[in-house]
């Protein structure tokens, strides 16, 4: 931090030098307009250019340095999570063909990003996503929505021995990952621009520091469901009528590990401090039931059942904890703001 004296310009203009260090990288040149801008704590703010949120910077992803080719589609995604509009993929030689396969996959499964040129040894990847278009709030609901139904899907499947239900909810974890990505990306450009910022509808800091976690805790979340799915087709073949009592109970901790999330994700958008208490109260609800069903039913069916039957209550489990920890943020990101239950004490 470099301390500057407030000098008096005429009557009443107070004015204060610009490092000369910052005036040089940015370019400031006598003559150039600073914008400024008021933070939500009372700092100011000085940009060179009002408003500028397109980035050009072309970034080098050398292939040749990446063992294989999952490595390569991280490199990718993490490039797209950092706000990069621009990806140049290089090799020294002829790019392979299940590289380009690895690029072109991981494309299709980002939003807003494609090859633009290519060639033998480079592909060129541009990213036309405007932030204007996803409001914060919006791309955080579309991935609770995702995964709602993807829960109900695998529920449903569970009840019924469907299996094209927990198929489509596999399917639809696809989808989940894609948002997940775009809204990683949000978070993480709304940290480095202002202007971005409040294009998504944020105002406070602490809220990308809390969307963040949320966000992860649904990513999470999805992907146990996915787990959940998968547990599901397994079990599907070796299920037997005296294995229903088994099945009823874990669907059972299922729906309520369901309600549980569902309270838990309304909480945040209504900021509603009772939904979030009772989302978590049922956490303690989802653990017991877990664990009496396995104490009461395991030493009763065949062990792939029982396997199968573990493994999908220990991932409704975790799904309680992800959500009761969603929960948690609501109510810290309730008292944060004007509230009804907590203020600042008035001195008589």
């Amino acid at each position: 931090m470099e301390p500057r004296k407030v000098q008096k310009v005429g009557y009443s203009t107070l004015s204060v030098s610009l490092p000369m260090n910052w005036a040089k990288k940015s370019g400031v040149q006598k003559g150039d307009l600073i914008f400024i801008s008021e933070e939500g704590d009372g700092t100011l703010r000085l940009t060179t250019e009002q408003g500028k949120v397109e980035d050009n910077t072309v970034y080098l992803v050398d292939v040749d340095k990446c063992d294989n080719t999952k490595l390569l589609a991280r490199v990718i995604v993490g490039n797209y999570v950092l706000g990069r509009n621009v990806i140049k993929v290089e090799s020294a030689r002829r790019l392979m063909r299940e590289q380009i396969e690895s690029i072109r996959e991981v494309t299709q499964r980002l939003l807003g990003i494609g090859i633009i040129e290519e060639s033998d040894r480079h592909l060129l990847l541009q990213c036309s996503i405007n932030p204007n278009n996803f409001p914060l709030e919006t791309v955080v609901r579309r991935l609770f929505v995702i995964t709602s139904i993807m829960f109900k899907e695998v529920l449903d499947s569970l009840i019924d021995g469907d299996l094209e239900l927990a198929k489509d909810a596999i399917t639809r974890e696809y989808e989940a990952d894609t948002i997940y990505w775009l809204l990683a990306r949000l978070l993480a450009s709304a940290q480095q621009s202002r202007v971005i910022s409040d294009s998504i509808g944020v105002s406070d800091p602490m809220d990308i520091v809390q969307h963040s976690i949320i966000a992860w805790y649904l990513e999470m979340i999805g992907d146990r469901v996915n787990n959940i799915a998968e547990s599901i087709i397994k079990l599907q073949p070796i299920r037997h009528e005296s294995d229903d009592d088994l099945i009823d109970r874990l669907t059972q901790i299922g729906m309520i590990a369901f309600t549980m999330f569902d309270k838990a994700v309304k909480s945040v958008f209504d900021k509603d401090l009772t939904v979030a208490s009772d989302a978590v109260d049922l956490y303690e609800t989802v653990a017991s039931e877990e664990s009496r069903l396995l104490k009461r039913f395991q030493n009763g069916s065949s062990p792939d059942v029982a396997a199968s039957v573990s493994e999908i209550a220990w991932d409704l489990k975790i799904i309680a904890e992800h959500s009761s920890a969603i929960a948690e943020i609501a109510i810290d990101s309730v008292l944060n703001g004007d509230n009804e239950i907590c203020r600042v004490a008035v001195e008589p």
